[in-house]
């Protein structure tokens, strides 16, 4: 149904989800978490979440809170701090543009910079699958096992809602054109396209394409190269107006200026495990847009 993939520095496992699911999710991964505290990059993507052992909490309005073992997490805007005890192992999966609506009842939009609980949406029969996926992680370790656990829960979920349409998904060359382009390609008025487009990606279309150069970005800064040129140069390079508005940026999306980045990544910080991942395997879970 899936491979698992050579061990690498940064994850334990990557895995394929299984062909029936290949439409709507990426790749996943299993890892293990350092201990402690940790930034998190603001992700396009929707994520299953799936802890595997231990704990970890997100900070919040209201403080540090505890995530569910199993969450289905939204989009986010902005970087968000995280703790995870020591030991901590984590599955995760992320949902392709458009498809969250073929694994749940509701689109992008309702879950953006938020997360829900499993327990929270899923129906009699879902909770029942559920219920055995728990057994099954808790009585094995063994990676391939836990991984074949979760891909049957999110199947059964799949296949309640085999018949739902996909929301919008932008063509490869969407991101470059304008708002009434796409609305015309889609045969809907601006408006219309606005109002579903922010369903499917939980935010607009000039946000989006805000955070995928900052995204393109951030893959540029974490394996910077010598000679690259100032920061000036950087932001030149990458579109922006000028080297302060390249660290706002960064700052949000990443909460590191550029500098702090390239150094955290350069140096043995456990703290900035995101962003050793390598390019190749970021494409397989992200996409060739990244976080």
């Amino acid at each position: 149904m899936f491979y698992l993939a050579i061990k690498h520095a940064t994850m334990d496992f990557l895995f394929a989800p299984s062909p029936a699911l290949a439409g709507c999710l990426l790749h996943g991964m299993v890892k293990a978490l350092p201990g402690g505290g940790y930034v998190l990059p603001a992700g396009m993507h929707p994520l299953i979440l799936v802890i595997l052992r231990v704990e970890i909490r997100v900070c919040r309005p209201g403080g540090m809170q505890p995530m569910a073992r199993f969450s289905l997490c939204g989009g986010t805007r902005e970087s968000l701090r995280a703790w995870a005890a020591p030991g901590t192992r984590i599955l995760t999966l992320a949902v392709k543009p458009g498809q969250l609506r073929r694994i749940v009842d509701f689109p992008a939009l309702t879950i953006m910079d938020s997360w829900a609980d499993f327990d929270d949406f899923l129906t009699g029969q879902e909770r029942g699958e559920a219920a055995r996926c728990q057994a099954r992680l808790a009585e094995t370790d063994d990676t391939a096992g836990q991984v074949q656990a979760v891909m049957a829960l999110l199947s059964v979920l799949h296949q309640g809602r085999a018949g739902g349409k996909a929301d919008i998904v932008l063509p490869p060359d969407g991101f470059s054109l304008p708002p009434a382009a796409l609305a015309a390609r889609f045969g809907l008025s601006l408006r219309q396209f606005e109002r579903r487009f922010r369903a499917s990606y939980g935010q607009s279309l000039r946000g989006l394409r805000q955070q995928l150069r900052c995204s393109q970005l951030m893959r540029f800064v974490a394996g910077r190269p010598s000679g690259a040129g100032t920061w000036a140069d950087v932001a030149a390079r990458f579109g922006y107006c000028d080297q302060s508005h390249l660290i706002h940026d960064v700052l949000r999306f990443t909460g590191y200026t550029p500098g702090q980045l390239a150094a955290g990544v350069a140096s043995e910080d456990p703290a900035f495990w995101p962003y050793r991942v390598a390019p190749l395997h970021m494409t397989r879970l992200f996409g060739p847009s990244g976080y």
